[in-house]
């Protein structure tokens, strides 16, 4: 079955592992992924500052970071859904 890959993507782009998921390919990796994602997530939440426009200087490097990492995420899923493809 053709997989899109602009849908891998954006899965992979906005949820850790859903595109490789979607995909069909690497199933563990792709479990492993959304777990710790979505466990970084909800730990970031909960440290999140009470008050409002309290951001510790750290966070714009966190951010940056976390953006490298889902980009890099949602390449790699571009490109197995192309490889899956044919």
């Amino acid at each position: 079955m053709k997989k899109n890959p602009i849908a891998a993507a954006i899965l992979n782009f906005f949820t850790f592992g859903g595109g490789t998921l979607y995909v069909g390919k690497r199933i563990p990796y792709g479990v492993l992924m959304l777990i710790g994602g979505l466990t970084a997530q909800v730990v970031e939440i909960k440290l999140s500052p009470v008050v409002d426009n309290s951001i510790p200087a750290t966070w714009p490097f966190l951010l940056g970071g976390l953006i490298v990492v889902k980009l890099a995420l949602a390449l790699d899923a571009f490109k197995e859904a192309k490889l899956v493809n044919g």
